[in-house]
């Protein structure tokens, strides 16, 4: 699920519209909807933390740390939620993955290369 997933999926959980949510983090609908829509990626640090103040939610609720599967012994069209990892979820965390997209494609690629360097220790 996506991170605009997400603002959608918790948007309307509280019933808000666009132009609500809009309101209360200072920003246009139309800048939520292309939020929503995946149309902007890249949201800063700072929008992160006004939206998890107005869904009234953590930050860390826009990081998924959790995969759904279907898996054989389940009945039919049935989901099972495993946890990945349990990981907590630090300030340096979330401040990476909200610049991440801001990167150039070089301080991108040492970032994945230091991860992959990791899994191979």
């Amino acid at each position: 699920m996506s991170i605009g997933d997400r603002i959608k999926e918790r948007r309307k959980y509280l019933g808000l519209t666009q132009i609500e949510l809009g309101q209360r983090i200072h920003k246009s609908s139309q800048v939520v909807s292309n939020w929503e829509r995946g149309y902007t990626t890249g949201i800063s640090a700072e929008d992160l933390q006004l939206l998890a103040h107005a869904l009234a939610t953590d930050i860390a609720f826009f990081v998924p740390n959790a995969y759904t599967a279907t898996s054989e012994a389940l009945e039919p069209n049935a989901l099972k939620t495993i946890q990945v990892q349990d990981i907590p979820i630090d300030s340096r965390l979330s401040s990476l993955i909200a610049e991440y997209p801001h990167l150039d494609e070089k301080s991108k690629d040492i970032i994945d290369a230091i991860v992959a360097l990791s899994k191979k220790e």
